[in-house]
């Protein structure tokens, strides 16, 4: 299932109903947060998502409003128990500004792993089940627009798992991609889901 939660829609400074910008995306579990406002902790604990699960924090560009929460939020993901890198992604510049940034909270329990775009450079980054594009948008300093795809799996085909003899007991499990692993045998997705 996809949610989107919206957490914080200001700008400049935050007011007691209206948080600075940053947007989180949940699939399954897993969370990709874009920008970073001041704050944006609270929303986060707000919608009881927790924090731990997200996998990346992905910035626009490094105006105050979309990036001054993250040490804050640094630190309170390590005081919920993280220890997995953390991704961070953004337009040029990154580095500079979490090295800036991150100097209230240099003994992090995880790594930072930083990927910073270039300028008009086109690729996808995989993150989780989250595929992301980027394209270099206009501003006064350098930002990206993303666009973030799921893979899908495929389609379960019924005939195959027949001819296999699989039970159908597993079919759901096969189609949500678990390997079922049986006493002559291991089942992988792949042997019944068909490219869509």
């Amino acid at each position: 299932m996809l949610d989107v939660c919206l957490l914080g829609t200001g700008g400049m400074m935050p007011l007691p109903d209206r948080w600075l910008t940053s947007l989180l995306i949940r699939v399954n579990g897993r969370m990709i947060l874009i920008d970073c406002g001041e704050g944006t902790q609270i929303p986060i604990k707000m919608v009881e998502w927790g924090f731990k699960a997200i996998d990346a924090i992905l910035f626009t560009h490094y105006h105050a409003d979309h990036i001054g929460g993250l040490p804050g939020l640094l630190l309170t993901l390590g005081n919920s128990g993280r220890e997995e890198p953390l991704t961070l992604i953004g337009p040029p510049g990154l580095k500079k500004a979490v090295e800036g940034l991150t100097v209230i909270s240099p003994e992090l329990p995880y790594n930072l792993r930083l990927i910073e775009l270039g300028n008009n450079e086109s690729r996808e980054i995989c993150v989780s089940n989250f595929y992301i594009r980027h394209i270099s948008v206009e501003h006064n300093l350098p930002c990206v627009a993303y666009c973030i795809e799921l893979k899908r799996q495929g389609k379960f085909d019924v005939e195959r798992a027949r001819a296999l003899d699989i039970p159908v007991s597993y079919w759901n499990r096969l189609q949500k991609g678990e390997i079922i692993r049986l006493e002559d045998r291991s089942i992988s997705p792949e042997m019944v889901l068909s490219d869509r």
